[in-house]
């Protein structure tokens, strides 16, 4: 199954993008494994500082300051000559998930757990591990960006995010604010941040880059 979504330089206000990227693209980004084949231009080699230095900035408003003008982001909706929702070129048959507040200690939490523990839990569910294609620690470090593969003939993306956000939440007890019910839209941004142990499903690694 080949996919393909469009890949936007930062600030997030930048809304056209760079260009289309594949998972393990993105995979090689998060996990900074391209810097063995050499610096790209494309992609930001100071990500881990930059990550680490968002993990470090107390309280909410500032970090999305931080995230907004510093990451690199990519929609895994599709690709698009524009991000927005009637800008779309091609879909991916992916919906990503975002979660948060899975171990922050906030009024926002209502099962704490680690987001290598709930990695480890969303690789292995029955439904869904299979479809399981990209994951990775989101950039505050207290959730994940989970990439699941769907068929979007069968069903719209919102349909299919909706379900998949009810499933978390009676199967594994989570809380509303911990799925993310804002990024529902087609053209959402998804942010890259540093994660060495990001998973990505053996079938969409490649040779080249």
């Amino acid at each position: 199954m080949e996919i393909r979504i469009s890949f936007f330089k930062a600030p997030v206000w930048n809304k056209a993008p760079l260009k289309v990227v594949s998972l393990f693209w993105v995979w090689m980004y998060v996990t900074m494994k391209y810097l063995q084949f050499g610096h790209d231009p494309d992609r930001n080699f100071d990500l881990v500082s930059r990550t680490n230095r968002l993990r470090c900035i107390t309280g909410e408003e500032g970090q999305r300051q931080f995230k907004g003008m510093n990451f690199d982001y990519v929609t895994p909706g599709g690709t698009f000559y524009y991000c927005d929702d009637n800008s779309l070129l091609e879909v991916s048959n992916m919906v990503c998930i975002d979660l948060d507040h899975l171990d922050d200690d906030s009024e926002k939490m209502v099962r704490k757990i680690s987001p290598k523990e709930m990695k480890q839990l969303l690789i292995q569910d029955p439904f869904f591990g299979e479809k399981t294609l990209l994951m990775f620690t989101s950039p505050r470090g207290h959730g994940l960006k989970w990439f699941v593969e769907v068929d979007l003939k069968q069903y719209d993306y919102k349909i299919w995010f909706n379900a998949i956000r009810n499933y978390l939440i009676q199967t594994y007890g989570l809380g509303d604010k911990q799925v993310d019910s804002s990024v529902a839209n087609l053209s959402h941004a998804c942010f890259i941040s540093y994660d060495p142990d990001a998973y990505l499903r053996a079938d969409q690694y490649e040779f080249f880059i």
